[in-house]
């Protein structure tokens, strides 16, 4: 199995939207993005946004009094660019960029941050969040390619029984809810299909002889906008957390959201050049520390940290 190593994969703060904008099709009151034919746009606007962080020394900085030269859009579909898609400014608050489905990369999900200045990112934990407003946003690929499956991948998909069934179909996230493209195979106890998933966290149901149902030998579901349950997968990759140096420490704990910051599950092991430890982890964003002998630490060889409201700083891994 791959390793991604966490030194080439952080990053720092995201986009705020308005709770309301949780919808592909809504425009919120300030930042927003929305589907015109086969366009995607993006749109910010500098009246939502009271601070940013400066991502090499968090420094604070109010947007309304600040000189804005450039805002961009940076996100999976290039590469988390540091100099993003450059927007172009509409009036005196909002920048708008345009972009074409085909130019953005056929993944299920994209997410992205807006920044500004090529220095600055919009806040994910601050003020803003206590104001009802969200940070790290997907926005819906309406043109996902559906991920490749067969005889073989890192997620196999079971439905026992069901013999009478004529026709089974998976369905999730990670193909949009397509209600035909994974037909299931019939194997001797119920249905099967393998699929090549990349670490993230799905939800998809099974349709059995077109009736909709969870996987209900799956305990984690989540509840989804119709009032039913949608089933709750979890893809993970082996990640190596490294520390070099602190020979002379007793002992190293490694920290994060991934484990509701635990201080003593996560022991980290002594090596040539320092400490290490190699655990699993979904994809998407992660927050973590050390613990050397008792004293919390940020990542020394992590240059992307991510400051809370409260004025935690914490070192960020993203994991894709």
């Amino acid at each position: 199995m791959n390793q991604l190593k966490f030194s080439a994969t952080c990053l720092l703060l995201f986009l705020a939207f308005w709770a309301g904008a949780q919808i592909d099709s809504a425009q919120s009151k300030f930042g927003r993005y929305y589907f015109e034919g086969d366009d995607v746009v993006f749109e910010f606007d500098l009246r939502a946004y009271k601070a940013a962080l400066r991502s090499a020394d968090s420094t604070a900085a109010d947007f309304l009094d600040y000189n804005i030269l450039e805002v961009a859009v940076s996100g999976d579909f290039n590469n988390w660019s540091a100099e993003g898609w450059k927007m172009q400014q509409v009036d005196q608050f909002r920048y708008r960029l345009r972009k074409n489905v085909k130019d953005l990369k056929g993944t299920p999900n994209w997410q992205f941050k807006f920044v500004i200045n090529g220095t600055y990112w919009t806040p994910a934990d601050s003020i803003l969040k206590k104001q009802g407003l969200l940070g790290w946003y997907n926005v819906k690929n309406p043109d996902a390619p559906t991920p490749p499956t067969g005889d073989t991948g890192n997620v196999v998909f079971t439905l026992k029984g069901y013999k009478q069934s004529k026709k089974v179909i998976l369905t999730g996230t990670f193909n949009n809810w397509d209600e035909e493209a994974i037909p299931m195979k019939r194997v001797a106890d119920g249905w099967e299909m393998h699929m090549s998933l990349k670490p993230g966290v799905y939800e998809y149901k099974f349709i059995v002889d077109g009736e909709w149902m969870e996987d209900r030998a799956n305990r984690e579901t989540r509840k989804n906008q119709y009032g039913t349950l949608n089933s709750v997968l979890r893809v993970a990759k082996q990640v190596r957390f490294e520390l070099r140096g602190f020979d002379d420490a007793r002992q190293v704990i490694l920290s994060g959201n991934f484990n509701n910051w635990d201080e003593k599950a996560l022991k980290m092991q002594r090596t040539e050049d320092g400490w290490a430890l190699e655990i699993p982890l979904v994809g998407g964003k992660h927050l973590y520390k050390f613990i050397v002998d008792g004293n919390w630490m940020t990542d020394p060889a992590n240059p992307r940290t991510e400051t809370t409201w409260d004025g935690h700083v914490n070192s960020v891994l993203f994991v894709r």
